[in-house]
Parts: C-alpha cells; sequence; structure tokens
C-alpha cells in the first residue's frame, strides 16, 4: 500500500474528545526520540509511535506488532510568539522535550489530521476528502503506518490499533480533522 501524507498547513495536532489513559495513568512520558526513525522527520502529535521501554525510545510502529503502540499528545509550547497555533508544534527528537505518549483502549475518541491514505484507492487529497465524507455508509479505518501517521483504508488493519472514522470534522483551529474512536487497541 502506498501511502501519502494529507496535506495540510503545518504540522499534525490532536484534540483528546474521550481517552481514558490521562485518567488511568496509562501515559509514556519517559522516552527520547528513536534519532535513527526521527533523523528526517519531527515528532508531530498525532503520531501513532512504537513505544521501545527496554531502550526508553519511541520509535516507527513496527508491522509485525512487537512494540506496543501509543498517541503522540504532547503538550504544545511556543518556539515564536509570531508562530503561536497549534499547527506551528512538533517536538524536534535531537534537542527538545521528550514525547508524551497514551496507551489507547477500546471505547478512545479523538481527532487529528496527522493522517495519511492509500494512493491506490484515492488519487489525491480531494478523492480521499470525498470519500472521508461518506464515513457513515462506507466504514473507514486507521491503522499504524510507517511514517508515524495515520494510515486511512476501507480496510480494517490486521496489526496494532484498530481506529474507525467516526466523524469527518475540523480541528480547533478550523482546519480539516478525522475523529477516531478505537475498536481494538
Amino acid at each position: 500500500m502506498a501511502l501519502t501524507r494529507l496535506t495540510i498547513d503545518g504540522y499534525g495536532q490532536v484534540e483528546l474528545n474521550n481517552c481514558a489513559f490521562r485518567r488511568d495513568g496509562r501515559i509514556e512520558a519517559q522516552c527520547a526520540p528513536d534519532t535513527a526513525f526521527f533523523s528526517n522527520a519531527v515528532v508531530e502529535n498525532g503520531m501513532l509511535l512504537g513505544v521501545d521501554r527496554v531502550n526508553r525510545v519511541v520509535t516507527a510502529a513496527p508491522t509485525d506488532g512487537s512494540l506496543p503502540i501509543a498517541l503522540n499528545y504532547s503538550a504544545e509550547h511556543l518556539y515564536d510568539e509570531r508562530a503561536n497555533g497549534l499547527k506551528d508544534f512538533y517536538l524536534n527528537p535531537t534537542d527538545d522535550f521528550w514525547p508524551r505518549l497514551g496507551y489507547l483502549a477500546v471505547g478512545d475518541k479523538f481527532t487529528t489530521n496527522c493522517v495519511s491514505y492509500d494512493t491506490t484507492a484515492y488519487a489525491n487529497d480531494s478523492a480521499f476528502l470525498s470519500a472521508l465524507a461518506s464515513y457513515k455508509t462506507t466504514a473507514l479505518y486507521g491503522g499504524i503506518s510507517e511514517d508515524g501517521s495515520i494510515a486511512v483504508s476501507s480496510a480494517a488493519p490486521t496489526v496494532g490499533p484498530v481506529l474507525r472514522v467516526v466523524a469527518d470534522t475540523t480541528m480547533p483551529d478550523g482546519t480539516k480533522g478525522i475523529m477516531f474512536q478505537v475498536y481494538k487497541a
């Protein structure tokens, strides 16, 4: 499956609509970004990442299911007073704060724009967004991807968490967002 990121202005955002990990403590904040995985990338909110607690790193979600998967929801901070929107926030993997991740549970709901889609099924962003509008009649699922974004497809993932698209919505700043509900953690 060839994936491409949905074009957004800035970096990924996440809004936790109803996630139990904030109340029951299933949070990881003591693992550094894996510099090999993030050598050409930044850590964005809304990413699904693998947590390697033994080596104390967060990395790409493994396709073999060998690591637990968690959602990055790090607290935003300002880098520049002229760029103070949620879309302007990311974590630099080499000299910044460590990410804060929550382990998902069945029933959790969150909204993000850190998504990618299958280019063999959807030719471009417009085709993907048109298909997204019919999520009530045609089930769409989210799962892990190689770059950390949530891969949206009409087929449920076989490894990692199974997320279901439950709303075609917007982020707090008015940009496109997708609400997911966890069907399998």
